[in-house]
């Protein structure tokens, strides 16, 4: 959610997901359970080819990154700006492969798995795993920078490849998205709701040989808080999301860093975290905690995991290799056993087309990029087969309108709007199936409070309705201009879409039009001189995915311009809804409040909801482990939000099947 007016953040339709329930387990039930415009033929010709890429990221428009990588929760919202607006390739253009690099010969495909093997660092595999020699698993990755961060306690926003490797966060999640321990193995809070005593493991041993303790992780919250140190995702622990007392104050300079409310309890192995009001959902933003050295953070500095000559970590891997080209890192011997990886390497090499590069068998993942890459896969039945839609991280595209100026303060001319968006041809012609939902709702299905089922009839496509609203409204109408966030000719099909449809059944003349994010989030959020929100924008497309797995991380978004929200749409009943339901310890009670807030604002009409984006992510079928099964709400096999790393302890259980010689002929280094 916005925090002070500013922008936050940093995979198959499945109709029988249920609302995800968020579990909290400890770590013995866990061990146990281990065995620009766009013309009218440019539309026409995005509606034959299908949808641009997914986004595994939070808030941002940006391209995909492989999903081997932690999203930058991840990747950046209003920041960056997206590539111009060009057409895209016919579908018929399938990527040429590359030509892979030279590699040390593989082993012969005759060669038979040899029991009870295990890997460099001695931790069994799998009964089904290929040999030590072949776990490793390769990613086309981003540039390496100097100045990147490999923690996301470091930056959300400009992070390196395969970061968040190197330690454990305090919580993390499964591949059902339930809460469970990570570096933390119990918690529990005061009865006042706002002290949460975390007791930490005792066997996460660094790379420099001493344990991780409380003190690293009051050492990263610190980091986090210090103005000087300008960390770029700051609302995530501050006051109306994580309530971490007195962080606000401390990022504002007006109090030293440490009077942040996390500190060491009795002995090193327990942490306070204290909250300026009942948090209930604060172990959830605890897979974000991820703890950096606090010794290596005071003598190196955050970037100590960019060097191989500086890396320290207790999570599965370290770092060997850091070059602008390639990022290699090697399982950690000194991790515990349930932490300790399969694979001993994962290797990110900067190829000039991720796509092309696993055609030619050089990568063992990737996310297609382009409405070309997505169809090439679609018809081709040997990628078609390693193909997953992912949940990703529940994002929703929506248009809104700015409620105070006319005609969309009139209620039933929005109403008139809702009923022209017709979803159901914007996922099978433009979006295409596998990576879109129809969506009539903001919360998509598997989230946590989401009603959709029961709000679908509010915003049904339903053009004689439309007419008759509009007629009622008393409205006229002789042109709307509706404004698009990035040029993607993807949202840009959809926006022209509905243009079409008012113009048809409205008479009423609509013009589509793009600005680059920056501008976009900039007219958006604009405030004038005392402070409120001003946009410039009347009719806009936007998009929003989740931060974390709570209703209170969505739907905040709407709260409103006075409170910090994204939109100048203040609702008092909504408003009073959401704070009633925060600090709420009962689950159901807190659930049925949080559905009638959505309920209230799809009655609104402010928000005409369009559709739930679902993500394609590409796995050889040699890429296996515990978190490659499908799921309760990722019902597809792979990986899902946010990729394999330590968040969800994926990095950890991933390994090579002894498949990996009918697919792969060179030996990855």
């Amino acid at each position: 959610m916005p925090t002070s007016g500013t922008e936050r953040r940093c995979h198959n339709s499945q109709p029988n997901l249920l609302p995800a329930v968020i579990r909290e387990y400890s770590l013995e039930e866990v061990m146990q359970s281990k065995q620009t415009n766009l013309t009218r033929r440019q539309l026409l010709k995005i509606m034959g080819i299908g949808a641009g890429g997914a986004l595994l990221a939070a808030c941002a428009p940006a391209a995909t990154p492989a999903p081997t990588e932690v999203p930058a929760a991840t990747a950046a919202p209003a920041a960056t700006e997206a590539p111009a607006a060009t057409e895209a390739p016919a579908a018929t253009e399938a990527p040429a492969a590359t030509e892979a690099p030279a590699a040390t010969e593989a082993p012969k495909a005759t060669e038979a798995p040899v029991a009870n093997m295990v890997n460099a660092v001695g931790k069994k595999l799998p009964d089904d795993a290929a040999p030590s020699e072949q776990q490793v698993y390769v990613i086309a990755g981003s540039e390496a920078k100097p100045g990147q961060h490999m923690e996301i306690t470091g930056s959300v926003y400009n992070r390196g490849p395969l970061s968040d490797q190197y330690s454990v966060p305090l919580t993390r999640i499964n591949k059902d998205f339930d809460l469970i321990p990570g570096s933390a193995t119990d918690w529990k809070v005061d009865d006042k709701g706002t002290t949460w005593t975390f007791n930490l493991r005792k066997d996460l041993m660094w790379t420099d040989d001493t344990l991780l303790n409380a003190d690293d992780f009051v050492a990263t919250f610190q980091h986090m808080a210090n103005p000087e140190t300008a960390y770029d995702f700051v609302w995530y622990w501050s006051a109306g999301s994580g309530n971490i007392k007195n962080f606000d104050d401390v990022v504002a300079g007006k109090k030293p860093i440490t009077e942040v409310g996390v500190h060491k309890g009795k002995d090193e192995f327990e942490l306070i975290i204290e909250t300026s009001e009942p948090t209930p959902y604060l172990p959830r933003l605890g897979i974000y905690a991820m703890p950096m050295n606090a010794k290596a953070l005071a003598a190196h500095g955050p970037f100590y995991n960019a060097d191989p000559k500086t890396t320290v970590s207790c999570g599965p891997f370290f770092v060997t290799e850091f070059s602008p080209t390639r990022v290699v890192i090697e399982a950690n011997p000194k991790a515990p056993e349930d932490i300790k990886p399969y694979l001993n390497k994962m290797i990110s090499i900067v190829f000039p087309n991720g796509f092309q590069a696993f055609q030619a068998g050089q990568i063992d993942a990737t996310t297609p990029g382009t409405a070309a890459e997505v169809d090439a896969v679609l018809n081709d039945p040997a990628l078609s087969q390693m193909a997953a839609p992912d949940v990703v991280d529940f994002r929703t595209d929506y248009f809104f309108f700015d409620v105070r100026k006319p005609p969309f303060d009139n209620l039933k001319f929005r109403q008139a709007i809702t009923h022209l968006i017709d979803r159901d041809s914007i996922v099978k012609f433009i979006t295409k199936p596998v990576l879109a939902r129809p969506a009539y709702s903001f919360l998509a299905p598997g989230f946590p409070a989401a009603n959709g089922e029961a709000l679908k009839d509010i915003q049904k496509f339903d053009p004689e309705l439309a007419k008759t609203l509009y007629a009622e409204s008393g409205v006229k109408v002789d042109k709307l201009i509706i404004v698009n966030r990035d040029s993607d000719p993807v949202r840009m099909g959809i926006c022209q879409a509905v243009a079409d449809s008012i113009k048809q059944n409205l008479g009423i003349e609509v013009e589509v039009k793009s600005m680059v994010s920056k501008d976009f989030m900039a007219d958006l959020l604009k405030k004038d001189d005392a402070g409120n929100m001003i946009t410039t924008i009347d009719f806009g497309r936007i998009d929003y995915g989740m931060d974390y797995l709570d209703p209170s991380n969505m739907l905040s978004l709407f709260k409103g311009s006075d409170l910090g929200g994204r939109h100048v749409w203040n609702d008092k009943r909504y408003q009073e809804l959401l704070a009633e339901a925060g600090p709420m310890t009962d689950i159901e009670a807190r659930t049925k409040l949080y559905q009638e807030a959505e309920k209230l604002l799809t009655e609104s009409a402010a928000f005409p909801w369009i559709v739930h984006r679902t993500g394609l992510n590409l796995w050889k079928p040699y890429v296996k482990g515990e978190q490659m099964a499908p799921g309760k709400v990722n019902t597809n096999p792979g990986v899902a939000w946010p990729g394999i790393g330590t968040m969800n302890g994926a990095s950890s259980s991933t390994y090579i099947g002894n498949n990996v010689l009918e697919y792969r002929k060179e030996l990855p280094q």
